[in-house]
C-alpha cells in the first residue's frame, strides 16, 4: 500500500537534485561566457585607439633641419585613468618591429630600465604615476626609426594580461 506521503517525498528530492542541476549548468555557462570569448567572426578585432599618435618629426629642435630626429608625441585621448607602469609599448614602422624598447611608460621608472631606440620620455603623461585623459608624452626615438612617409604603429599592452589594449597608427 502506498502512502500519500511517499509521493510527496520523491517530488521535494527531485525537485532538489533538479535545482542543483540547472544551478550547476548556469555556473558553467557563467564561467565560459567571462574565459572564452564569443564569435570573433573570423577575424579578431582591432584594438581601440585610447593612446593616439599626434605628432611624428624629423626636425632638428635647435635649427629645424631636417636631421630625422624621430620623435613621436602620444595623448590618452580615452576617458580612463590608467596606472602609467602597468603600460608598456611597441613601435613599429612599416609592419615591421622597430626594435623600440619601452617597458614602462612611467618616466622614472623608464630611466632605469633596459631599454633600447628610445632616447628620452617625457610629458604630464609620464611623469606622475598616472596617465590622465588629455595627458600627452613625448617620445625622442632613435635618429633614423622612422623617416617622412613612413606608416608608424604604436601599440600598448597592458602587463597584467599582456593583451594589446591601443593601437594607433600614422604616415610620418
Amino acid at each position: 500500500m502506498s502512502d500519500g506521503r511517499s509521493g510527496e517525498a520523491v517530488s521535494q528530492v527531485q525537485g532538489v537534485l533538479l535545482l542543483v542541476v540547472i544551478t550547476i549548468i548556469l555556473a558553467v555557462l557563467l564561467f565560459l561566457m567571462l574565459h572564452i570569448p564569443l564569435w570573433q567572426g573570423g577575424s579578431p578585432e582591432e584594438p581601440p585607439e585610447i593612446f593616439a599618435i599626434t605628432q611624428l618629426s624629423h626636425y632638428c629642435e635647435k635649427n629645424g633641419g631636417l636631421n630625422y630626429d624621430s620623435r613621436m608625441t602620444i595623448i590618452n585621448s580615452g576617458v580612463e585613468t590608467y596606472f602609467n607602469d602597468d603600460l608598456r609599448a611597441e613601435i613599429f614602422v612599416n609592419g615591421r618591429d622597430s626594435g623600440a624598447l619601452i617597458s614602462s611608460m612611467n618616466a622614472h621608472i623608464f630611466i632605469s630600465t633596459y631599454h633600447i631606440g628610445v632616447e628620452r620620455m617625457e610629458g604630464p603623461g609620464s611623469t606622475g604615476f598616472y596617465w590622465y585623459p588629455g595627458s600627452r608624452i613625448f617620445l625622442d626615438l632613435t635618429d633614423g626609426t622612422f623617416r617622412p612617409g613612413d606608416s608608424v604603429r604604436l601599440d600598448v599592452y597592458h602587463k597584467d594580461h599582456d593583451r594589446i589594449i591601443s593601437r594607433s597608427e600614422r604616415i610620418a
